[in-house]
């Protein structure tokens, strides 16, 4: 709680995993996780992946093995990113420049800073031609991912493969990380039950 006796914002800055968890925990046991999750907190943050530095860093780590060879001067792309807070976080730890889009549609009452750009996930693949596509929480039923994985761009897809984007992407080949790391708006953290991961798709093995 801060001293207006609201719930800080998790996402302010980059925290470690054990610090970010013991906060579900707290919020978990006074009922409060889907509330928190859906703006109940001091920046008004809607929250689908919990971010947390060892979670991010992994990811980097994926991403700089993909690009550390490409000279091309074209940048690590964030589709369908919310309010970009997990591009933030990336950004330091990235060898290339990294941009968010979003289209913005107003399905979700998020405050988009306006270095996000408006744009649809297909739009931006085409403008940008990336190195690497990062989707985090593709909206459920979307189908938008399967198309990025088509165009065989590096991709990282991000979340509960039950509650967002379209099943049929797994049947396109494709790598789990088994992060460890994960959190989510719909883990159980009391009782350890854990529902995302990273997905990556057009990847090599010894990237992971």
């Amino acid at each position: 709680m801060d001293h207006k006796d609201e719930y800080a914002d998790i996402h302010s800055e980059l925290r470690p995993y054990a610090e970010v968890l013991r906060f579900f925990k707290e919020l978990e046991q006074n009922g409060d996780v889907k509330s928190y999750c859906n703006g109940s907190n001091i920046a008004g943050r809607w929250i689908f992946q919990i971010f947390n530095r060892e979670f991010v860093e992994g990811l980097a780590r994926v991403i700089n093995a993909a690009v550390s060879s490409k000279r091309k001067k074209k940048p690590v792309l964030e589709v369908m990113s919310g309010d970009g807070r997990l591009t933030e976080f990336l950004r330091p730890l990235i060898r290339k420049q990294c941009i968010a889009t979003d289209s913005k549609d107003g399905r979700y009452n998020i405050g988009y800073p306006k270095w996000v750009k408006k744009l649809d996930a297909m739009e931006a693949v085409v403008e940008y031609s990336p190195l690497f596509i990062v989707v985090c929480w593709e909206p459920y039923l979307s189908t938008a991912g399967i198309d990025i994985v088509k165009t065989g761009i590096p991709t990282a897809w991000i979340g509960n493969p039950n509650k967002c984007g379209h099943t049929d992407i797994f049947e396109q080949p494709y790598i789990p990380m088994q992060n460890k790391y994960a959190l989510s708006r719909h883990d159980y953290f009391l009782a350890g039950d854990f529902k995302t991961d990273i997905f990556f798709f057009n990847c090599e093995p010894d990237w992971i």
